[in-house]
């Protein structure tokens, strides 16, 4: 199976047109068309944000495209470390690329300071 069929099935499992994907990948209605197709090479920039915001990760796309099990998620002592995929998740994850580096320490301590305040 080549990349684009992944991405093509990925994206009509969740119902989404190729509008929609290439909306919440942040690149054009016809480079997702292409891809698609295989009518275009994916740069690993690309297939980040396009696997980001199918919910899944580019690992487990290429390992669909080569007929491999998928990746197991990754799992820490702090909890279940998947992707979120809700719209208020991807839109955060969105303007965090973009902030600094202190802003997003900032970020971050105000994150943990209001999970510790839903817990009590």
């Amino acid at each position: 199976m080549q990349i684009g069929q992944v991405i093509r099935s990925l994206r009509e499992e969740k119902g989404w047109s190729q509008e929609a994907l290439a909306h919440e990948a942040g690149v054009g209605t016809t480079y997702v068309s292409r891809i698609e197709r295989g009518d275009r090479q994916l740069s690993t920039t690309k297939l980040n944000a396009l696997a980001a915001a199918l919910g899944t990760s580019a690992t487990a796309i290429c390992a669909q495209t080569e007929g491999l099990p998928i990746p197991a998620t990754a799992q820490s002592q702090d909890g279940d470390l998947t992707l979120d995929h809700t719209k208020e998740a991807i839109e955060l994850r969105k303007a965090f690329r973009k902030l600094s580096l202190p802003s997003r320490r900032l970020v971050v301590d105000f994150a943990q300071m209001l999970a510790k305040q839903s817990v009590a």
